[in-house]
């Protein structure tokens, strides 16, 4: 009998054993089945997956599934349909059944269900949002017919499902010939050709003159111009403006000659909107002429890009008032966003208005990005570290791991499909509170899914987690090749944030891979350099990864004054176009930053070096000045522009 305990618990834990393996094989077989019946969607086989189904009612993703055999009956007034979108209201898979649905209605000129099903969509694609506004404006809501105009006067690249509204709009005499113009000329300026036609089909004008008509504006806008003239009328004029920015957008030296020879006929505010985007586009080549043409630009609106690169113009002249001028200019939100707040407290602190300085950067001032961190220097302060958040607790993240959509999200990180998950996550983590949002990080944190767990902690409000926003996963890789290169590894973790998230196996579209998006070429270029052979994969091997990328960034370091600034930059966008974009004089490292040609590039470097702040607090418990981190830009010399050029 002395045996027996011990004998049962040795048979108990084979048999725990055993059940949990067989739960285990169990799970594999059912995601493998969902991957089939995935596959079968794609091929149009809804019959298999049909067959399928039976094997998948318990697993995460069964919604799925129950919403692609609900497929065919998209084009009806389905009972089921309806019985779904009730059964997961508010979550992701009845927001994607409901759209498609909406879709299919629309085509069928079904207007009463889209009109009913629309109002209930929370996060509509442009193309849903549309259908759902079109039989809203028709029936003469104003509600709608003001979500409508606001998508006129601020879209650029609305879907053609938009068509029908914005026909709508003109029916119903919500817009203006003036309105089709200004949208017109937007468009062209941003280089969107068919949809400037689109949009002047709907004012039903003629746009046809004996000097080609809208076809030459578009295609031949020299020729155009050269053939009329001296504008006959208002569609003249407005035809004319159109050339001009389609030339300003491509060719802006050539667009200032013929805005000095055909511009006479236009009214002022149409030659200040050519001369504004021909400012933009000689700014972003940074231009020496490029001054001029945003002083004569006046304050006339422009698109959201040509108004910020009015300012960046002049921030390079450090023109002040002229800085002052053009922020001032800006209608809201883009006014209130923290890149303009500050540059206008700076211009304010440089025309000796201290208080309406301080007044403005105390808006931003302790926000944990760029321009909150130089604001609250500005104020004599540093960026520091919010008082930790107490850590989920156990019920917290079991509360939270319950919910549909963060098991949904983790299943499809668990059969690798990423993109999906990432979207899932999202969606999961929309009016989560702080301690939720935590517990969501927390969880992501355990299953190495650390870049939706920074996702989760970034978006807390009041009670925050500052190592789960800027994790140091892989330390013992990153500080021993850090420390070999003698890199700040609070930049290093600051880069590496910016460029994956952690996620190791990171691929971007342009083939960059791992950890710190190494390029293939300059994998291959760095291996060569210091003798390692590189094999198949290797890139994304986490060592081989961040041992490549160090070594580059210290490469790029020495090339480029040893300056953080420009290192950052030349290791999103290349050595050789971070040293282009100095200037002739010395430049303060914020503004270098702020007059980045390359928007992707910009928004890095801002990112990069606001990162190495925090982690530096976070390692040290001392917090670095930006400001200093940034420095100033050496001007351009013949012996930096001719440095030997890195990949």
């Amino acid at each position: 009998m002395t045996f027996a305990f011990p004998v049962l618990s040795v048979c108990l834990k084979r048999g725990l054993a055993a059940g949990l393996l067989a739960v285990s094989i169990n799970a594999m077989a059912q995601d493998a089945t969902y991957l089939s019946a995935r596959d079968a969607v794609k091929n149009g086989q809804l019959g298999k997956v049909e067959q399928l189904y039976p094997q998948l009612k318990q697993h995460e993703l069964a919604p799925y599934v129950e919403s692609w055999m609900l497929k065919p009956q998209l084009t009806s007034d389905s009972p089921e349909i309806r019985a779904f979108l009730k059964k997961y209201e508010g979550e992701r898979p009845a927001e994607l059944l409901r759209a498609d649905w909406i879709r299919a209605q629309a085509k069928q000129g079904n207007w009463t269900l889209v009109a009913q099903q629309g109002v209930l969509m929370l996060q509509p694609e442009p193309d849903v949002q549309c259908y759902a506004l079109q039989p809203r404006v028709n029936n003469g809501d104003s509600a709608a017919k003001d979500q409508a105009n606001v998508l006129w006067t601020t879209g650029v690249d609305s879907p053609d499902a938009c068509q029908g509204l914005f026909d709508a709009l003109w029916a119903n005499g919500a817009l203006k010939a003036s309105d089709g113009w200004a949208r017109a000329r937007r468009q062209v300026a941003m280089n969107k050709l068919n949809q400037a036609r689109q949009t002047l089909s709907v004012m039903r004008v003629n746009v046809n003159d004996a000097a080609g008509g809208l076809d030459a504006v578009l295609s031949r806008p020299v020729i155009y111009l050269e053939r009329m003239g001296t504008p006959n009328d208002d569609t003249q004029k407005e035809l004319a403006t159109l050339a001009l920015v389609r030339m300003a957008r491509n060719e802006p030296g050539s667009a200032v000659s013929a805005l000095k020879r055909y511009g006479s006929g236009l009214d002022k505010a149409q030659q200040e909107y050519v001369w504004g985007i021909i400012g933009w586009q000689l700014g972003i080549q940074q231009s020496p002429e490029a001054l001029d043409a945003v002083k004569k630009s006046g304050t006339v609106l422009l698109p959201d890009d040509a108004m910020a690169w009015r300012i960046r113009v002049a921030l390079r002249a450090q023109d002040w008032s002229l800085v002052r001028k053009d922020i001032e200019a800006m209608p809201e939100p883009m006014i209130n966003s923290p890149e303009w707040v500050y540059w206008l407290g700076r211009s304010f602190k440089a025309q000796g208005r201290d208080s309406a300085a301080e007044d403005q950067f105390k808006k931003i001032a302790g926000q944990p990005n760029f321009y909150g961190v130089l604001a609250t220097e500005e104020l004599g302060g540093r960026a520091k570290l919010p008082t930790q958040a107490a850590p989920a607790t156990a019920e917290e993240i079991r509360q939270v791991e319950r919910q549909p959509g963060i098991r949904r999200a983790l299943a499809m990180y668990r059969l690798d499909l990423r993109p999906e998950g990432v979207k899932e996550w999202s969606w999961a983590l929309r009016g989560m509170n702080d301690r939720q949002l935590l517990a969501a990080a927390e969880i992501a944190q355990r299953n190495q899914i650390i870049d939706r767990s920074i996702s989760a902690a970034d978006r807390t409000k009041e009670e925050h987690n500052y190592k789960l926003r800027f994790p140091t996963p892989h330390a013992d890789k990153i500080m021993t090749h850090s420390d070999r290169q003698n890199l700040d590894k609070a930049w290093v973790y600051g880069l590496m944030r910016q460029e994956s998230r952690f996620v190791t196996n990171a691929k971007s579209n342009v083939g960059a891979a791992g950890l710190m998006q190494v390029m293939p070429a300059t994998g291959k270029w760095v291996a060569n350099k210091i003798g390692v052979k590189l094999g198949p994969g290797d890139l994304h091997d986490p060592d081989t990864n961040v041992m490549l990328g160090t070594t580059y960034m210290r490469l790029v370091l020495e090339s480029l004054d040893n300056h953080p600034v420009l290192a950052s930059a030349a290791y999103n966008a290349g050595p050789g176009r971070a040293r282009k974009w100095r200037d002739v004089k010395p430049l303060e490292g914020a503004v270098y930053a702020e007059t980045i040609p390359f928007s992707e590039t910009r928004d890095y470097v801002k990112k990069v070096m606001s990162n190495a702040v925090f982690y530096q607090t976070l390692m040290t418990g001392n917090s670095p000045s930006l400001k200093v981190m940034l420095g100033t830009i050496a001007p351009k010399s013949a012996k930096t522009d001719s440095a030997p050029e890195l990949p």
